[in-house]
C-alpha cells in the first residue's frame, strides 16, 4: 500500500463551534452512535496525541492545549477499521504529533468527545467519514470512505452459478413493513428495551462476537459468501470474521444440541431460494436497524428467506422471527435488504481491540 508523505502545516488556530445541521439523516452503523447528536456539529483543531487503529472503530486522542489552553483531550471516535482499510487509507495515516482539523457529532454524555465526520490530516487531504457528508475545508482533496457501492457494470455471473463462489454486500434499499413503528412488544419485552442503553449495554462494543440475528441484521456493510462444506453450507461474515454453519436438508437439532450465540440453522431449497430456520439461540438481544435492545429468550426462532435473482448478481433477504417472550405475534420482514455482489472485493481481516468498552465504564 502506498504510503503518503506528510509535512506539518504552517500555524495553528481554533475554530470551535457547534450549530445545527440542516436534514441529517441518522445513519445506521453496525456498532451504536447512540450517544452522538447528530443534529449538531463542533469543529476544533489540534495535536494528535494518541491512536489506536483498530476495530471495532478507530480512536483518537486531539489535544488544543497549544490553540485554546484548554488541558482536556478530545475523544474521538472514527469509522471502522475494515472501512478506512477497503477505501485505501494507509493505516499511518494519523501520527502522534500530526496537527489536524476535525469536525463532527459531538457526544451528548461527555464534553470533548466527537463521532468524526470530516478529518484533515496533516498533508492537507479532507477525509470524508460518513458517505452523506461535503467537505469543510478541502473540497478540491476531498477523500470518500464509501468504498463500497453496488456494483451495475460488472458482467452477470454465469446463469444457475447461485450463491457460490461469489463475495456480497448488503444494501438497505427496502420499504419498512409498517409493524417497525410500534413493534408487538410483550410488557416484559418493552420493559427490556426502556432499560437498555445501547453505549454501555451492547456486547459488541466489548469485542464480543455477535450472535443471532444480530449478525445478519445489523452488521453494517460488512461482505459475505456461502462455501461447501461437505454436505453443509457455511455462511462466512467478514464481521468478526464469523462462520456459522447451516446444516443442509433441514437436520432437525440433536435432542442435546446445545444453546450458542449463533444457534443451530437448518437449511433447504425451495423453488431456487435458500430456507434457514435457526433455533438454540444464546444471544441477549433482538435487533435490526430501527429496533435495538430488544431481549430475546432462548425460544427464539429466526427463519430466513435468501432468493437469488438477475442470474445470481442479487440475493433477496427475508426474515421472520417469533418469540413468545419478545413478540406477541410472529414479525416478518420482506426485502430487509439485498446482497449484492461485489466482483473485485476480498475478504479483509477484523482486527478488534477491547478498550472502548473499560474507558466508558471507568467514568
Amino acid at each position: 500500500m502506498k504510503r503518503h508523505q506528510r509535512s506539518r502545516p504552517a500555524g495553528m488556530f481554533a475554530a470551535i463551534s457547534s450549530s445545527l445541521l440542516l436534514c441529517a439523516p441518522r445513519v445506521f452503523a453496525h456498532h451504536s452512535t447512540a450517544e452522538y447528536d447528530a443534529g449538531a456539529i463542533a469543529e476544533a483543531r489540534g495535536e494528535v496525541v494518541s491512536v489506536l487503529w483498530r476495530n471495532p472503530h478507530v480512536r483518537f486522542q486531539v489535544s488544543t492545549k497549544a490553540i485554546d489552553g484548554n488541558e482536556q483531550l478530545w475523544e474521538i471516535e472514527s469509522a471502522d477499521l475494515t472501512r478506512l482499510d477497503r477505501a485505501g487509507l494507509p493505516r499511518d495515516l494519523l501520527k502522534v504529533g500530526d496537527v489536524i482539523t476535525f469536525a463532527g457529532n459531538p457526544s451528548t454524555r461527555t464534553t470533548r468527545r466527537m463521532y468524526v465526520t470530516n478529518l484533515m490530516v496533516a498533508d492537507g487531504r479532507e477525509i470524508l467519514l460518513r458517505g452523506n457528508v461535503k467537505p469543510r475545508w478541502a473540497a478540491d482533496r476531498a477523500v470518500n470512505t464509501d468504498a463500497i457501492r453496488p456494483t451495475t457494470t460488472a458482467a452477470a455471473p454465469a446463469a444457475g452459478s447461485g450463491f457460490f463462489d461469489k463475495v456480497f454486500v448488503p444494501m438497505r434499499e427496502g420499504q419498512a413493513p409498517a409493524w417497525l413503528a410500534n413493534p408487538p412488544l410483550t410488557a416484559a419485552a418493552r420493559e427490556g428495551k426502556a432499560a437498555y442503553d445501547e453505549v454501555v449495554d451492547d456486547p459488541v462494543l466489548g469485542c464480543v462476537s455477535p450472535g443471532m440475528p444480530r449478525v445478519m441484521l445489523r452488521s453494517g456493510p460488512y461482505a459475505v459468501r456461502f462455501i461447501e462444506r461437505g454436505q453443509d453450507l457455511v455462511l462466512q461474515n467478514e464481521w468478526f470474521e464469523i462462520d456459522r454453519t447451516i446444516h443442509m436438508n433441514g437436520r432437525e437439532p440433536p435432542a442435546d444440541q446445545p444453546y450458542t450465540p449463533l444457534g443451530y440453522s437448518a437449511g433447504k431449497w425451495e423453488n431456487g431460494a435458500l430456507v434457514i430456520t435457526t433455533t438454540h439461540i444464546d444471544w441477549p438481544y433482538f435487533e435490526l436497524y430501527g429496533l435495538v435492545g430488544v431481549p430475546q429468550s432462548k425460544a427464539m426462532r429466526i427463519v430466513e428467506r435468501i432468493t437469488p435473482r438477475d442470474d445470481g448478481a442479487t440475493l433477496k433477504y427475508d426474515f421472520s422471527a417469533t418469540d413468545p417472550a419478545a413478540f406477541t405475534e410472529t414479525v416478518t420482514y420482506d426485502g430487509y435488504v439485498t446482497f449484492r455482489w461485489q466482483p473485485a472485493l476480498e475478504f479483509l481481516p477484523y482486527d478488534c481491540v477491547e478498550t472502548e468498552r473499560k474507558a466508558r465504564n471507568a467514568r
